[in-house]
Parts: C-alpha cells; sequence; structure tokens
C-alpha cells in the first residue's frame, strides 16, 4: 500500500489507528467511522495494518491514507526462520516459570526488564511487532488509537520508551475471552504503557478493573454504525424472516440458533433465516442445516458489504453469541427499527437491549429458550413492531452528537 515518507515534527500525523486487518468485523468499522470524525475536525489521520487477510471490506474516505505493512510482515516471516523458532521457546520459558522476572518492569525505563519483555513479545509475535515498532518509531504520530487485543499489545511494547499518546480499545469481556499462552500474561505487563484502557461497553471496562485498577479506565462507546433511520421501514411488522449478521465462528452461537430454528413452533416453522456473515464455522454449519432439513429455509448469504439490505427485508435479528462486546450488527439492526434476541452471555448488548422493552433476552447455549422468544416474536407483529420502535429510541444515545465529544476527550488528550 502507501509509504510514508520521513517527516519533520510539523508534519507529523495527529492520529493513528492501529488494526490487525481491514476485513470484517466491527471493531474495522468503528475505527473508519473514528477516522471520518477525526478527518472533519481537520486532523491528519492514518490507518494503519498488519495482515493481508482478510482482504479490504470497508469503504475509506478518500482522505484517509491507509499503510499496509503487511508485505514488510510477510517477508520478515520469510528470513531468519530456524533463529525465530529458537527466539520463541527461550520467550515462552522466561514468560512462563521466570514470569516473576518482570513483574516491576515499568513503561519509559530503560532497564533490562523493559529489554527483555520488549523481547519476549518479539519472539511470540515474531515480524508483526518488529516491523510496527520500526514503523512507529520511524514516523511519531502524536497519538495511536489501538484496537482488538494482541494489536493493542504491539502498540504498547513499539511505543513503549516514545512520548506518544496510547489508547487501548479493548472490545471483549476478558472474564470470557480466552487468549493463548501467553498473551493474558503480556496484556497485564503491557498495558501500563497505554495513557488510557477503554471499553465500548460499561462490562467489558468492568472485567479490565481488577487487572488495571491503577490505569485510567474510560468508557469510548461505539458509534452508531450507520444513519439511523427516523422511523421505522414500511411494513416493518408485517414482514416475516430472522437474520443474523455475524462472523461464523463459535463465539456468535449460530450452532445453537440452528437448533432452536429446527425445533421451533407455531409460525416460526414457516420463517426463514439469512446468515449474512462468513468465518471458519461455515462448512460445519451447512451440515448441520443440512442434517436438520433446513436447506429450504436457512441461507447463507457470505460476506456483504450492505447488510442493511438484509436487514431492511427481515423482521426479526437474532444474535444467540457465546460471549460479546457491543456488536455493530446488533446496532445497526436497532437503528434499522427490528425487533432483536440477544443471549444474557455477555454484558455488552445488555446495555441496549432491555428484556421486554428493546428486545428479547434469552439464557445462551439454550435453544429451546431461544425457539420459543422467536416463536413468540414471528407469532405477534404488533409487539415486533413496539420493541422495534423503542430500540430505535435507545439508539439515539449513540449519535456522533452524543459520542463524539467522548471520543475527542479520550483520544484527544489533555
Amino acid at each position: 500500500m502507501d509509504v510514508v515518507a520521513e517527516m519533520d515534527d510539523h508534519d507529523r500525523d495527529d492520529l493513528w489507528l492501529v488494526l490487525p486487518h481491514l476485513g470484517p468485523g466491527g471493531a474495522q468499522k468503528v475505527a473508519v467511522l473514528a477516522a471520518e470524525h477525526f478527518l472533519a475536525k481537520g486532523w491528519r489521520v492514518r490507518i494503519i495494518t498488519l495482515l493481508a487477510e482478510p482482504p479490504l471490506a470497508h469503504t475509506l474516505p478518500e482522505t484517509l491514507p491507509w499503510s499496509d505493512l503487511s508485505p514488510a510482515v510477510e517477508a520478515g516471516w520469510r528470513r531468519n526462520r530456524l533463529i525465530r523458532r529458537g527466539h520463541r521457546w527461550l520467550a515462552k520459558l522466561v514468560m512462563g516459570p521466570l514470569l516473576g522476572l518482570l513483574e516491576p518492569v515499568q513503561p519509559h525505563s530503560s532497564g533490562w526488564r523493559s529489554r527483555l519483555l520488549r523481547w519476549c513479545l518479539a519472539g511470540i509475535s515474531g515480524p508483526p511487532a518488529l516491523v510496527l515498532a520500526e514503523h512507529l518509531q520511524q514516523h511519531r504520530p502524536r497519538r495511536v488509537l489501538a484496537l482488538l487485543s494482541r494489536t493493542s499489545m504491539l502498540c504498547c511494547s513499539a511505543l513503549w520508551m516514545q512520548p506518544c499518546r496510547l489508547v487501548v480499545s479493548e472490545r471483549n469481556d476478558l472474564r470470557r475471552q480466552r487468549l493463548p499462552f501467553p498473551w493474558p500474561r503480556f496484556r497485564r505487563l503491557l498495558y501500563r504503557r497505554a495513557d488510557v484502557l477503554t471499553a465500548n461497553t460499561a462490562g467489558v471496562l468492568e472485567s479490565l478493573a481488577p487487572l488495571f485498577a491503577e490505569r485510567q479506565l474510560a468508557l469510548l462507546p461505539n458509534p452508531l454504525p450507520m444513519p439511523r433511520l427516523a422511523s421505522q421501514p414500511v411494513g416493518a411488522g408485517e414482514r416475516q424472516g430472522l437474520v443474523c449478521v455475524a462472523r461464523l465462528v463459535h463465539q456468535k452461537g449460530l450452532d445453537v440458533l440452528i437448533e432452536a430454528l429446527a425445533s421451533g413452533e407455531g409460525a416460526l416453522m414457516t420463517w426463514p433465516l439469512t446468515l449474512v456473515g462468513d468465518g471458519p464455522e461455515r462448512p460445519a454449519l451447512e451440515r448441520q442445516v443440512r442434517d436438520r432439513r433446513l436447506a429450504e429455509r436457512v441461507r447463507f448469504m457470505g460476506f456483504r458489504s450492505d447488510p442493511q439490505t438484509f436487514l431492511q427485508e427481515a423482521a426479526v435479528f437474532v444474535l444467540p453469541s457465546r460471549f460479546e462486546g457491543m456488536p455493530n450488527a446488533l446496532l445497526e439492526a436497532m437503528a434499522a427499527g427490528l425487533a432483536v434476541v440477544v443471549t444474557d452471555a455477555s454484558p455488552g448488548p445488555l446495555e441496549v437491549v432491555d428484556d421486554g422493552v428493546t428486545g428479547l433476552v434469552v439464557p445462551s447455549e439454550a435453544p429451546q429458550a431461544l425457539a420459543a422468544a422467536l416463536g413468540r416474536l414471528a407469532a405477534d407483529a404488533p409487539l415486533r413492531a413496539r420493541l422495534g420502535a423503542a430500540a430505535q429510541t435507545r439508539l439515539r444515545e449513540m449519535d456522533w452528537s452524543v459520542v463524539g465529544p467522548i471520543w475527542d476527550q479520550l483520544v484527544g488528550g489533555p
């Protein structure tokens, strides 16, 4: 992608938004929205990504530069493989029984513990850590907003010694998210570098508090990810059909949704389900659909850049996740005036979905309860219309006019 020229202090970028990729995902959508917001304020903004896959899935503003570091990362993977393996093995040893050596480590210190921590991260992460560190050191942006856990840790390490404002955006409940060893240990140590640790829901923020009580913690809400409609779409209460917009991964609980559809009764027995999204679970889900004889009722649409098209066609949005932060797809559905059904597995959705008021809430991993809720909505058009209208009202709290000043304060800093 483009290469940034060496800059003097006057020409430094005001804000970098660092992500693993710009493929499908809620964090990616939020990053683009945030970039547009700060561009409108006259800031020099740039998006930085590290991976070539998945490919670009979002429309970027023409004035938004995008630096794709994946060619340098991929070149790094091709070099010195034997040395990297030894580095990785030794780094895991330090992060295991020898972790106590790193407990006193603090940012902006050049002692051996700081160097050892960053050496360990480079060994575990490999080229992404080295390439990002070199890029940040060379171009020295004034502020960095890091999204998603591993990318945030890489930014913390790369900026360990630099005077750059660093805002970390956590988007999943740490009590439920399971990162492989030794990433949770990296997170506990490296997040000491963040000027502000943010979460997009109060529940995620609560999960951060026990580990990072000494850090500045703040709520950084998702902005509304699509224009909110002034009123419910015409005929919303009369439409039929379920829709789910999500990555096809175990976290989203789509296997539970398919079981619920298979066991549904009454009006639900004739309702179709549209799955918008892609992911590694797709073959297994397609087999499950065939085994449950639902092939004529379930559509797999793959990733689509126009999910609102399917929201406008359906009557109910359902997200049976096993854990969540604050899913943008849910916000889009509520903004579109759909009745929504979510699970009680994570606090994020429950901050916008009040059971019986702005949607329905069911226990997680409970296909019978999910089937009952969907059947209730399928049989009651006035209920769908009432829940959808209340959802739209609730989403007014997520307009940029409300959340914009929060972003300005936390990202812009003092």
